[in-house]
C-alpha cells in the first residue's frame, strides 16, 4: 500500500451518502459497523476510522 501526501487543493475525492455496512454472526444475528455514514473528503484531508475498542 503506498500513500501520498497531497496538497489541501479543495478537489473532492470522495463522497459517500448513507452507507451501511453489517456482518452476519455465527449465530445468525447481524452486527451493524456503521449505519447511515455520510461524509465528503476533500484531497489532503487527514481520516481515520475508530471502533468502539479504540482500534482503527
Amino acid at each position: 500500500l503506498a500513500v501520498e501526501t497531497g496538497q489541501a487543493s479543495g478537489s473532492l475525492v470522495v463522497e459517500a451518502k448513507n452507507i451501511t455496512k453489517i456482518w452476519p454472526q455465527p449465530d445468525g444475528s447481524e452486527r451493524v459497523a456503521i449505519r447511515d455514514f455520510s461524509t465528503r473528503i476533500m484531497r489532503g484531508d487527514k481520516i481515520g476510522v475508530i471502533g468502539p475498542n479504540g482500534a482503527g
